[in-house]
């Protein structure tokens, strides 16, 4: 039986990559990417070689069906992301979907998330919280999708673009009011790694001006 693994790499420091994740690509027969660019950083940074088929949003559905018939015509496949925990926010989930229906073998290798990183970062109560991702492109819609999410009165995660930072800081500010506390990690494992603990407002006017960093953004309930 043809196996799939759900693989997580790093997201931003190599030295946190697994070695079992290094293992495996060396044992893996096809490599699904997000991208060759940032696939083929991965393959030289593990030294070696490996054939390589691009999957994400751009692919279209009629696609699916023959990289599923690809994976089955391999013994092991790694699916990996651009960066971090594959299928949290890439097109990952119809083609896992499929798999499953097609009858591979699905198994998981656990690893880096920029979310579960930042949660370990956040100094109030996690118990309980929201994932929103990404937020709307557009003003309106965003700040409509945070009035409903102010609702849940549990800590919001999001996790948007690097080049939305400004953007989804002064809506944050907007709907959930400039007093309200949030944690913001930028560009988590990296030489410029800040977390900042302080109220929304004092965030939106260090940042605001700032054109293009990887956050994750986490919203206190109160």
């Amino acid at each position: 039986m043809s196996t799939l693994y759900i693989a997580a790499t790093d997201i931003g420091n190599r030295g946190d990559n697994t070695f079992r994740l290094e293992e495996s690509i060396l044992k893996a027969d096809l490599i699904i990417v997000e991208s060759f660019k940032e696939g083929s950083k991965l393959l030289k940074h593990f030294n070696v070689r490996k054939p390589m088929l691009e999957f994400n949003e751009h692919s279209k559905q009629n696609e699916i069906e023959p990289l599923v018939q690809k994976i089955n015509e391999c013994e092991t496949t790694i699916l990996i992301s651009d960066c971090g925990a594959p299928l949290l926010e890439d097109p990952g989930v119809l083609l896992l979907e499929y798999c499953y229906n097609y009858g591979v073998n699905i198994k998981v290798l656990p690893g880096v998330s920029s979310v579960t990183a930042s949660i370990m970062l956040t100094p109030f109560p996690m118990k309980e919280f929201y994932y929103a991702g990404l937020l709307p492109r557009n003003n309106k819609e965003r700040e409509n999708k945070l009035l409903k999410l102010k609702k849940f009165n549990v800590p919001i995660i999001i996790l948007d673009t690097p080049y939305r930072l400004g953007n989804v800081l002064l809506s944050a500010v907007k709907i959930f009011g400039r007093e309200r506390t949030a944690v913001i990690c930028l560009d988590l494992t990296t030489d410029k790694e800040e977390v900042i603990y302080d109220s929304l407002s004092s965030i939106e006017k260090r940042y605001k001006d700032v054109k293009k960093r990887e956050f994750v953004l986490i919203i206190d309930s109160m």
